[in-house]
């Protein structure tokens, strides 16, 4: 085994950080060797007899590392290296190539086809042991370099979106509220009591109310995402929710086609305030790109949730296109001829307020039939009254 005496007189372990390692060999001497020599108290170390079989245990379980021979029957070394960087979830995985082969050919291929290191027969095992802890290190170092990379390519992008739906969503109402401030501090209609200034003032209240909304989004989301919002729980009936909610729909988007379906008995405990805002954002968005809300119901499902469903009559999204629409500060159009105005935040908002109670947001259908959007919460926060609850 992978050990030595430390000068204490202690024995010490070569791998001693928790390890999964995969043996991919023809040979039962060396499967037997490896887990003899390899073995430690944190690793677990399994063994397959050909690159098939390897094969099958990758697509099963997690690991770490793979040490793989080269020559094997029915899928050799090369072939089951190839199909574990062609794999999404294996991807990453570092490889050691262990084979009896030390030609320039054999090791220039091994690396071409996507592997880590390479190492010879007869093995040193104390050696290997060594080598499989730093190239394990080296993978996971890489790993989380690329993941800080991505992770600030994203950041950089998310400013970038956030800078360009700012400028479009704040210069319009700042624009309303200056202009017609300017025609009445100017009276350009005549004296202050003339009765178009009624409509001035109108215009400045919708555009500082528009203004307001996108700023509170803003904040919400900022507090979701940070966990600094604290759920304000309390039992309420859908309908009581459901009415205020439409009344502002219809207020901003007009009169609207929408169906209810309700059960009477179910209430739901919640934090009514952010629960209102996600479906509302819910609603929205199917004005907007849904051709109209369609059917709005609160229902409970066979394992005792509650979905609160969103159909509308629009033809869907991609699975790609729903991914992004749920990262914040995301508009499918970006242009100044873009449909709808927003920072982008009402899915993201729905989702957080969804997880922040136990639940989760989902998407389902397109095409003719329409697209849901659904909004799951646990069992839990369901409760039945045989008598009505006050909103």
């Amino acid at each position: 085994m992978a050990e030595a005496l430390n000068p204490d007189g202690r024995w010490s372990y070569v791998l001693d950080e928790p390890l999964r390692v995969l043996v991919v060999d023809d040979d039962p001497i060396l499967r037997e060797f490896a887990c003899v020599y390899l073995s430690a108290p944190k690793v677990t170390i399994d063994t397959a007899g050909d690159g098939e079989e390897g094969w099958e245990r990758l697509a099963a379980a997690p690991y770490d590392i793979a040490l793989i021979d080269i020559e094997m029957p029915r899928l050799d070394g090369y072939g089951l290296l190839a199909r574990i960087r062609g794999a999404e979830r294996l991807h990453d995985m570092p490889v050691i190539m262990v084979t009896g082969r030390e030609d320039a050919v054999s090791i220039d291929r091994a690396f071409d086809v996507g592997a880590n290191s390479f190492t010879v027969k007869p093995v040193n095992w104390r050696q290997l042991s060594h080598h499989v802890r730093y190239v394990v290190r080296a993978a996971r170092h890489e790993r989380d370099a690329r993941r800080a990379r991505d992770e600030a390519v994203s950041i950089s992008r998310m400013k970038s979106d956030i800078l360009t739906l700012m400028r479009h969503e704040f210069r319009t109402p700042l624009s309303a509220i200056i202009g017609f401030s300017d025609l009445i501090e100017r009276q350009s209609l005549g004296p202050i009591g003339q009765s178009g200034y009624v409509d001035h003032a109108r215009f400045i209240r919708t555009a500082g109310e528009g203004l307001l909304g996108l700023f509170s989004d803003l904040m919400l989301y900022s507090a979701l995402s940070s966990a600094e919002r604290e759920l304000r729980e309390d039992e309420y009936a859908p309908d009581a929710i459901a009415g205020r909610i439409l009344a502002d729909i219809e207020q901003k988007f007009g009169p609207m086609h929408a169906v209810c379906d309700f059960q009477t008995t179910l209430r739901i405990v919640a934090d009514r305030d952010l629960l209102e805002r996600a479906i509302f954002h819910l609603l929205s968005n199917a004005a907007v790109h849904g051709g109209g809300l369609a059917a709005l119901s609160v229902t409970t499902l066979a394992d005792g949730s509650v979905a609160i469903d969103v159909r509308d009559r629009g033809p869907g999204l991609t699975d790609a296109q729903v991914a992004a629409c749920l990262a914040p500060f995301h508009q499918q159009s970006a242009g100044l001829a873009r449909r709808a105005g927003g920072l982008g935040l009402g899915l993201p908002l729905a989702k957080l307020v969804a997880e922040l109670h136990g639940g989760s947001l989902t998407f389902e259908g397109g095409g003719e039939a329409g697209s849901c959007v659904r909004i799951s919460l646990p069992a839990c926060r369901v409760v039945y009254h045989s008598t009505e609850v006050a909103a």
